[in-house]
């Protein structure tokens, strides 16, 4: 909630209309560090929080476990990927899997304090580290 009051005190009414990612690559565009902070970190924790489900199945949907096994050799290996990523970033960021549409893989990056997949990376799940 934070987040998002900081973000409209910033904005005003100004961008409305625009998607939270549009706002956040202008702003880092731009060179506006509190306007990217605001907007990159709502679009991260509303993206994290979206990813829980309660009651969710407990077994992996087969096209996602195929996708893995594809990228990652297994899903095993993917999850210990993934942990290993995460625990290897530094300070406060995010570790994402993402799916780069350059070269149609999945991949595991490491992001920075309030960054976010960009370009042809598009978030598939994240954790906040």
């Amino acid at each position: 909630n934070a987040y998002v009051t900081k973000l409209n005190a910033i904005l005003g009414d100004k961008e409305e209309g625009e998607t939270i990612e549009a706002i956040a690559a202008k702003a880092k565009a731009a060179g506006d560090g509190p306007l990217f902070n605001q907007a990159a970190q709502h679009f991260n924790h509303a993206f994290y929080f979206g990813g829980m489900k309660p009651n969710a199945p407990d077994t992996m949907p087969a096209d996602l476990g195929a996708a893995l096994t594809k990228n990652f050799e297994s899903v095993d290996a993917f999850k210990t990927a993934f942990m290993d990523k995460a625990v290897g970033n530094f300070g406060s960021g995010w570790t994402w899997l993402v799916y780069d549409t350059a070269d149609a893989k999945l991949k595991i990056v490491n992001t920075g304090n309030a960054g976010m997949p960009e370009g042809t990376q598009r978030p598939v799940l994240t954790m906040d580290v």
